[in-house]
């Protein structure tokens, strides 16, 4: 038996001499699996890529806005859309393109049920009289009081989360997009035969094609509504920003990680602030730039970045630092200028003399820091490094206080570098991740579609739900992971934020997604034979919708119903296709 598949295998090779994949009808099924777990595994490590990549563009204010709106929203739905349309060019398309209905359907619900459980058993915290303890009451110790008390509850009904009307209104947007299936399944049900069971294969095949023709017109259809639908709510999520929403709260917690991580430096983070003011800043004062409408919204964006740094160190919760509490941050973001710069800056702010400052001097004298046009303060932290972009001098990368403490360095390709290289080095790296993350999608997407198609042959199971417990592992690890990250921070922001990303997948699969589809259906002239799949992709989503909208506070109850939404979806389409009679 294996010399006969090798011998089938090398005659395939030999017809197709550039196709470097191995032909899924010459393997036995070990084999299958190996390679859907080695292609599974590239397809993660490239939607990893994509993700990664599209977030470091965050980092680069002026594409910030652009970025969180529009590109990383179409890049997270860019493997999912790979796989339904490749699942509809091959030769056997029609049968096929199963594979990528449970890749569409299998990426929704799963979005919408288990990153939704990990979220809220993340983000939860204590329930009093049904609603969530996110500020301590007052009178409260601070050192001893805790936002889910006690440490680690699981309580069912004592636990939970609330979230902001953002997620409402993503739910309610998430209705809308169901139209495009509405329309489709309509003319589906009015259409569509029951096959018997003498009939032969060309009446099966003269029956799809007839139901092929009828709904062709109103597959273009659908795909015109996908497309104005996508363009409405990429237009949503850029107002969205210029509101300072869920986007806004992203970009702005992307930037602080990166600080936190050293990816970026704090004039790094503040370059666009300063080439935009560069101009008012060598005319006038800082109040002067302040009274411009732009440098406003940055001084606010920089708000909620440098907020948590500030809030670390003011640990009695008074609103104030020290002045060593005010070095300690700049080490944090990576500005490791000299002593007695730092002690000019904190002098400047301290206006009362008090020995302290607020936040409101605090991100004063930031201000002064990104605008300094004479570059005083810079020029002592530009001394300690070499001439060299990419190498510092050992022997003056170091800085000792008064207490004979060793100042932190950030990482060498970045922290020898001016505000402008360091964001021209991001957005080399984001490009280049962003690309090979594609190029991954690209090439391996036909291959493991192929895959998935051929164990469903070999199981004598529908590829539908092969490719909706497999495919999702692959093309949506990044949302999943990010999900979880957010929720775990336990504030309602978060929460929100953590909330809104799962939402915003499930709309762009409604739409990016879903026009793929529509658009095979109708240039391919395939019938839609999804009437199960299409039922309980709509069913869940209408089930979450309807929760969020109705109530601000889930518990972890709650969550748990919602992750079982999971299996029964895979339960509900088994029921009717081989009890109800649907296709």
């Amino acid at each position: 038996m294996s010399s006969v598949l090798l011998n089938a295998a090398a005659a395939k090779a030999a017809e197709s001499p550039l196709n470097l994949f191995p032909d899924p009808a010459n393997c036995n099924l070990g084999q299958i699996f190996f390679l859907i777990a080695v292609y599974g595994y590239v397809l993660f490590q490239a939607s990893n890529l994509i993700s990664d990549g599209g977030e470091l563009l965050l980092l680069v204010p002026p594409l910030a806005p652009i970025v969180g709106s529009v590109v990383l929203p179409v890049l997270g739905a860019v493997p999912d859309g790979m796989m339904v349309l490749f699942s509809g060019l091959g030769p056997d398309a029609q049968n096929q393109v199963s594979v990528g209905v449970g890749a569409l359907a299998g990426s929704t619900v799963m979005l919408l049920t288990f990153p939704w459980f990990l979220a809220v058993l993340a983000g939860r915290v204590s329930l009093k009289d049904g609603q969530p303890t996110y500020q301590r009451p007052p009178g409260a110790d601070p050192l001893t009081w805790d936002k889910l008390s006690p440490p680690g509850n699981l309580s069912l009904l004592q636990t939970g989360v609330s979230w902001g009307p953002e997620i409402a209104e993503n739910a309610k947007i998430m209705l809308l997009t169901l139209i495009p299936y509405v329309i489709i399944q309509g003319v589906s049900f009015t259409v569509d035969t029951t096959p018997k069971i003498d009939d032969s294969r060309a009446e099966l095949v003269a029956a799809q094609q007839a139901e092929a023709s009828a709904e062709n017109m109103y597959a273009l259809f659908g795909l015109a509504i996908c497309i104005v639908q996508f363009c409405w709510y990429m237009s949503q999520q850029w107002n969205d920003i210029e509101t300072g929403g869920a986007i806004s709260d992203s970009i702005a917690e992307t930037t602080t990680q990166a600080l936190k991580d050293g990816t970026l430096t704090l004039r790094g983070a503040m370059s666009s602030f300063r080439t935009s003011n560069c101009g008012l800043s060598k005319k006038g004062s800082v109040e002067e730039v302040l009274l411009d409408k732009e440098s406003m919204d940055e001084v606010r964006r920089m708000c909620k970045i440098l907020k948590p740094f500030f809030s670390n160190y003011d640990i009695n919760g008074d609103g104030t630092i020290d002045f060593e509490e005010f070095r300690m941050i700049f080490k944090d973001v990576g500005e490791n200028i000299a002593r007695e710069a730092q002690a000019m800056i904190f002098d400047a702010a301290d206006a009362d003399k008090s020995g302290d400052i607020n936040f409101e001097e605090f991100i004063a004298c930031l201000v002064s820091f990104a605008l300094d046009p004479s570059h005083d303060l810079q020029e002592v932290s530009k001394r300690r490094y070499s001439g060299s972009s990419n190498s510092c001098q050992d022997n003056s990368c170091e800085e000792t206080g008064e207490d004979g403490e060793e100042e932190e360095d950030v990482p060498e390709d970045l922290a020898c570098l001016d505000p402008q290289e360091q964001q021209r080095r991001i957005m080399m790296r984001s490009a280049n991740k962003m690309a090979l993350g594609t190029l991954l999608v690209l090439f391996f997407s036909d291959p493991m579609v192929d895959l998935l198609s051929e164990l469903g042959k070999r199981l004598d199971v529908s590829a539908f739900y092969i490719s909706f417990l497999l495919a999702p592992l692959a093309s949506n690890a990044s949302e999943l992971v990010a999900a979880y990250n957010y929720a775990k921070k336990r504030t309602r922001k978060s929460i929100t934020t953590s909330l809104s990303t799962l939402e915003g997948a499930a709309i762009m699969n409604n739409t990016f997604c879903l026009g793929i589809f529509l658009g095979l259906v109708y240039f391919q002239n395939l019938a839609w034979e999804f009437s199960a799949e299409t039922i309980s992709i709509c069913f869940v989503q209408a089930v979450v919708a309807l929760s969020v909208i109705s109530r601000t506070v889930h518990r972890l109850l709650d969550a748990c119903i919602v992750l079982s939404f999971y299996p029964i979806c895979l339960g509900l389409v088994c029921v009717l296709e081989n009890y109800c009679g649907m296709d």
